[in-house]
């Protein structure tokens, strides 16, 4: 089996083992239902105007096949529950990293 294809049969396995159904919305294109993983939040560290008071910021990451939505601008809306119960809507705020076969968005509660 080539490197590829083990890689696309991980990321297949992933998604069907720990995948959550989500709703992208790009705007001005229609939505797409797919499956994403939703990484252990992250804890960002801030100092605001550079002092030495610091405040932590929670914020979300959602893995998503770039087979089913190839580009998630900033502002993109996701509506999907992060662990098993109702759905929240959320819009993206920026990306962590892209891989091949994944992007990893960073993700914030959106107003309805």
């Amino acid at each position: 089996m080539s490197l590829t294809a083990l890689r696309a049969e991980m990321l297949r396995a992933n998604m069907a083992a720990h995948g959550m159904p989500v709703t992208v919305t790009v705007a001005g294109e229609d939505a797409v239902e797919t499956t994403g993983i939703w990484m252990t939040p992250e804890t960002d560290e801030v100092s605001p105007g550079g002092g030495n008071t610091q405040r932590r910021e929670v914020y979300r990451v959602l893995v998503l096949r770039r087979a089913d939505v190839p580009l998630v601008p900033r502002g993109t809306i996701v509506v999907g529950a992060p662990h098993y119960g109702d759905s929240q809507r959320w819009r993206v705020d920026g990306t962590d990293r892209v891989e091949v076969d994944r992007v990893y968005v960073i993700v914030v509660p959106a107003p309805e």
